[in-house]
């Protein structure tokens, strides 16, 4: 083992985990998971193994909601966004291969019209909470594999936790006429 090498990994992980708050997580979860997993016989392996896909990168690869189904819910629905769970994320090898594809499901959303926005606000307002969610879920997926959401709670509370993002314009205000 090298030394050198060694040294390299070690600011390479020191780096990462300090820059983290300033840089997509997908970007660096990679880098870090594999460093983490390393055993110290490992630590003299070349530099190039961290050339590791993003997370994001790898997810939109292999993506389960094609370009084609996009376009035709669009096409239906009007704009259309895409929420990801990540249940796992891909395991790499000790040169940068995927031995693991990891776990995740992707769900396409349709933008709620003024009737069910109606409908959520009376939940909200009730404190239903969990009516508002049933009825996000049962109106607005319109592509994903649903009955993973009923079946599988990790999956259940990742999409839970992107509804108040998505369900929120990204801005308004009052300004006097």
């Amino acid at each position: 083992m090298k030394p050198i090498k060694f040294k390299f990994l070690l600011l390479l992980a020191v780096m990462a985990f300090a820059f983290t708050p300033f840089v997509d997580a997908s970007i660096i979860q990679p880098a870090t998971h594999y460093i983490q997993s390393l055993s110290p016989g490992d630590m003299g392996l070349s530099v190039a193994t961290l050339a590791v896909v993003p997370l994001a990168l790898y997810v939109k690869q292999n993506t389960t909601i094609t370009t084609e189904l996009i376009q035709e819910l669009t096409a239906k629905y009007g704009k259309i966004k895409i929420v990801t769970v990540v249940v796992e994320p891909p395991v790499y090898d000790a040169v940068g291969n995927i031995t693991d594809p990891g776990e995740f499901y992707e769900f396409a959303f349709r933008r709620p019209d003024a009737g069910l926005i109606r409908m959520l606000t009376e939940y909200t307002q009730k404190g239903e909470n969990q009516k508002y969610i049933d009825a996000v879920i049962k109106n607005l997926i319109v592509g994903g594999d649903k009955d993973k959401i009923e079946s599988d709670g990790v999956v259940y509370l990742g999409v839970v936790s992107q509804i108040k993002d998505m369900m929120q314009p990204y801005e308004a205000f009052l300004s006097k006429a």
